[in-house]
């Protein structure tokens, strides 16, 4: 690899940045927050929840504990609260609900699933697994058991234990695209690359929407030297969310690697145009023209990214 922007963007590791851990994130699959190393930061569709997704949940947590007041002692909607409030970052809220839930009906493995999850977003590790192994005793076939272990195991940096546990809830429901997802990270992260790529493509096939995962296969195809298919996943991934500026600036990085310069400035200045503050892309193309012998453009965009990079900026 020729230019330090290559590195600097390319040859990190795919970081772990795991799906959320709940049960509505195994199903809804929402709420992901991934982010990468020595990279600037990337916002994805569910990072932040809107002020329509917010004013949903309050409205129907309000609806459930109307609903509370007439079935005090009904478990599905205590469970029902939990998601909700889970929803929302309020997990002491969701634990109670859950643990309620677990309380008038000890056979409802979805709860003791969902106060795992809890558990395991605060720190509490230990008592996370009590539940999920206490989950899975009871109902050895549940996938979401599994795959909340292995969040658990990931945290605990027990790595080999994810892998299983993800792998388990593969086996149990193919379906799976976060533990998917998951279990082609912990391969990454062991350079096994080929292995990442296949859990990434399938978790596309299930999902074809889920756009952070198209960031990662790119990442391991460029670690595999397959730069062509990086750029053919980026641009499917653009053909979904064309606002995405680090999309179209990793894929101007691969045409610079390849040598097509033409190509390589029209995803920069795309970048550019999606996200101005993107103070990478102007030292990219400031190589890019230095290259080309276009010094004045490459001048103006060392200065551009002095000033954009500046942390007074």
């Amino acid at each position: 690899m020729r230019n330090n922007a290559w590195h600097t963007y390319l040859l990190f590791s795919v970081m772990v940045v795991l799906f959320c851990g709940t049960l509505s994130c195994s199903k809804k699959e929402s709420g992901t927050q991934p982010a990468f190393q020595d990279s600037p930061a990337v916002k994805f569709e569910g990072d932040v929840p809107s002020v329509h997704k917010k004013t949903m949940a309050d409205e129907e947590i309000e609806k459930n504990k109307k609903l509370l007041e007439l079935n005090p002692n009904d478990a599905v909607i205590h469970y029902n609260l939990g998601l909700l409030y889970d929803e929302k970052g309020m997990l002491d809220e969701s634990l109670a609900a859950y643990k309620k839930a677990a309380e008038l009906n000890p056979a409802m493995v979805e709860a003791l699933v969902g106060q795992g999850n809890i558990l395991n977003k605060k720190g509490k590790s230990d008592e996370a697994i009590d539940l999920f192994k206490k989950a899975i005793d009871s109902n050895s076939h549940y996938a979401e058991a599994y795959e909340g272990l292995g969040l658990v195991y990931v945290h605990k940096k027990q790595e080999e234990d994810a892998v299983k546990s993800f792998k388990r809830a593969i086996d149990i429901n193919p379906g799976m695209v976060n533990s998917r997802y998951n279990l082609g990270i912990l391969y990454a992260k062991k350079a096994q690359f080929n292995e990442a790529v296949a859990e990434w493509t399938k978790a596309l096939e299930i999902n074809p929407q889920k756009i952070e995962i198209y960031y990662n296969l790119g990442i391991a195809y460029t670690k595999l030297g397959k730069l062509d298919d990086a750029i053919s996943v980026w641009q499917k991934a653009l053909t979904i969310r064309p606002d995405m500026a680090d999309f179209h600036y990793v894929t101007g990085l691969v045409y610079k690697e390849k040598g097509d310069f033409e190509k390589a400035e029209a995803s920069l200045k795309k970048a550019l145009e999606v996200n101005p503050d993107l103070a990478e892309v102007h030292k990219v193309l400031e190589e890019l023209y230095r290259s080309k012998g276009m010094l004045g453009d490459a001048d103006r965009e060392a200065e551009l990214y002095k000033s954009r990079s500046s942390p007074h900026h």
